[in-house]
């Protein structure tokens, strides 16, 4: 695990979330995780291309994903995830990765990333391909967390 590689996914994730949502995430104790893995209720999985490949997958709960549309649609309640609610976590998502791939420009690193894949259900289960999966979950001051899966081979 390369701290410098996983640094822009934290310092973007933070960043954004607080930004487009009001919500203030902390990180809580990054970890490995085993392979394979389930993943939450409500999956947004971006790729990685160029010097680092590989994908971002960040999970949440339905409950919090709910929480997160809500704080993205200003006003608007969400208790089921529509296709706008999905919608809008793709977006938030999508910014996250665009935010973490200019990060790593900064420092000389060119990547690119994916448009969002949105996938809701029970028990999926995930197995990236010849990689180490680093979870960054983000806890939000209710207790509850989304979690950022990252899986990257550097080339």
């Amino acid at each position: 695990m390369n701290v410098e590689y996983i640094n822009p996914f934290i310092v973007a994730s933070t960043k954004i979330i607080s930004e487009t949502t009001g919500l203030t995430p902390k990180l809580g104790k990054v970890y490995v995780k085993d392979i394979p893995y389930n993943g939450g209720n409500v999956l947004v999985l971006i790729g990685l291309t160029g010097k680092i490949s590989g994908c971002a997958v960040i999970t949440f709960s339905t409950e919090v994903a709910c929480k997160i549309a809500s704080a993205m649609m200003m006003g608007v309640v969400v208790t089921e995830l529509d296709e706008m609610a999905k919608s809008a976590l793709g977006e938030l998502c999508n910014m996250i990765l665009g935010s973490t791939a200019t990060l790593f420009s900064q420092k000389g690193i060119s990547i690119d990333i994916t448009p969002p894949t949105i996938m809701t259900g029970d028990n999926i289960q995930l197995t990236p391909h010849k990689s180490v999966i680093v979870c960054v979950p983000l806890v939000f001051e209710d207790g509850k967390a989304l979690e950022i899966d990252i899986s990257y081979m550097d080339k």
